[in-house]
């Protein structure tokens, strides 16, 4: 976390040094670092109604990347890139689990598709974007009060975006992908995401997401399609899916946001925490569970997933 901070800085740092033609006295760099950078959280939803992982039931989950603001027209541009070279006609968009509709779908196909999405988290790992993810069980207390279980995830995520723009010294902007049912849809959402925002939770009060959410069609946006990418295949692998969504969980575990070497319950919730917490040493290599200020090593005996990752 250390280095990236200070890669942002240097990169800051070098951009107004370009425009004040290398005169940047110590009063500016004082005035500089007290002004935050400011991030765009390009996020989306998922879900699994049968997940193949045992013991395990249906699944919701929200997610997304944290890109600072600029690098996003970069990053935007290096995916389009590698979009138009795997062939993908102009506009048409790149999702984990893609419907029947789109061009993926029955033209990139097994391994060029795994090539493909690798070469999409290589761009999000050059640009150093930060991703959260939040897996939610059906059928459990919700952990924010929240009246369902889509609800409870965004809740949560809305709290990992507040966590990580206080980490990285920066306000946020978050972005997500228009709802499919139309207008009114839409405002009940928007309206739904200020009143989470209003609200907070029980241990995060919104200071640091400057704006309400704000929603645009995914197939507008390479950024929210990264982000779809992500949370899917985050699900994916957390609902147990053996052969795709692993070795693609692995490349973007440097990216997750974390506390320390820890990765669970910070860039990857899962609800309920105390059933699934084994699943945070099978899947992203947390060693110990942490509560309070004690850590428990992983994995913990007589819970589920201790003898393995399929084992409940």
């Amino acid at each position: 976390m250390k280095s990236v901070l200070l890669r942002r800085a240097a990169r800051r740092f070098a951009r107004i040094q370009t425009r004040l033609k290398g005169e940047v006295s110590s009063e500016d760099l004082t005035l500089l670092g007290s002004i935050p950078e400011f991030d765009l959280v390009f996020a989306d939803d998922s879900k699994q109604d049968s997940p193949s992982r045992p013991g395990m039931g249906q699944l919701v989950a929200v997610g997304g990347l944290s890109v600072a603001a600029a690098t996003v027209a970069e990053l935007g541009n290096a995916i389009e890139e590698t979009c138009s070279a795997a062939g993908f006609p102009p506009g048409e968009e790149f999702k984990w689990s893609p419907g029947r509709e789109l061009w993926m779908r029955d033209s990139l196909v097994d391994a060029n598709r795994q090539a493909f999405f690798s070469q999409i988290i290589a761009h999000l790992v050059e640009h150093e974007v930060t991703v959260a993810v939040v897996v939610v069980e059906r059928g459990h207390r919700s952990a924010t009060g929240a009246s369902t279980p889509e609800e409870d995830a965004t809740r949560l995520f809305l709290e990992r975006v507040e966590y990580c723009c206080s980490n990285n010294f920066s306000r946020a902007l978050v972005v997500t992908d228009r709802p499919s049912g139309g207008r009114g849809d839409e405002d009940k959402f928007l309206s739904g995401c200020l009143e989470m925002l209003q609200q907070g939770t029980a241990y995060v009060q919104h200071k640091l997401i400057v704006h309400n959410v704000v929603s645009t069609p995914s197939r507008l946006s390479r950024l929210l399609q990264a982000a779809d990418l992500v949370t899917g295949l985050t699900l994916a692998a957390t609902g147990g899916e053996k052969t795709y969504a692993p070795p693609l969980l692995a490349a973007i575990r440097p990216l997750f946001y974390r506390d320390g070497n820890r990765i669970g319950g910070y860039g990857l919730k899962i609800h309920p925490a105390l059933r699934y917490m084994n699943l945070y040493h099978w899947l992203v290599g947390d060693t110990h569970f942490w509560r309070g200020q004690t850590g428990f090593p992983l994995p913990i005996a007589d819970h589920a997933y201790h003898a393995g990752p399929y084992t409940p």
